[in-house]
């Protein structure tokens, strides 16, 4: 990888953070939250698909039709994104989750004690 392109997703990766931040507290409720992560890991399906038709023994029809150079640049640039959503995406969603259920816990503390 390049420097220019480890800077550049430096420099996208805590903007992508704020925006997903932002995304979970513009959803009111823990339901509608829940039900904006199922959109997300629903589409996140696709890259899935892509990743397996790339990489799957025989290729699949339709990126065997495709160029040696353009076929290897879509795998590299499926691998990366795979990472990234990986290392920035689920990182996020998952302390996310861990932070939720904290204040349900201690709302059902609460509970309890009454």
């Amino acid at each position: 990888m390049e420097r220019s392109e480890c800077s550049s997703f430096g420099v996208l990766s805590p903007q992508l953070i704020a925006k997903l931040h932002a995304f979970s507290q513009s959803l009111d409720s823990p339901a509608a939250y829940v039900q904006g992560l199922k959109k997300l890991f629903q589409l996140a399906q696709l890259l899935d698909e892509h990743t397996r038709a790339v990489t799957s023994h025989p290729m699949s029809q339709s990126y065997a039709a495709f160029p040696v150079d353009i076929r290897a640049s879509a795998e590299q640039k499926l691998k990366r994104f795979s990472e990234f959503f990986a290392s920035v995406v689920l990182t996020f969603v998952i302390r996310d989750l861990s932070q939720l259920l904290d204040k349900y816990v201690k709302k059902c503390e609460k509970w309890l004690e009454e």
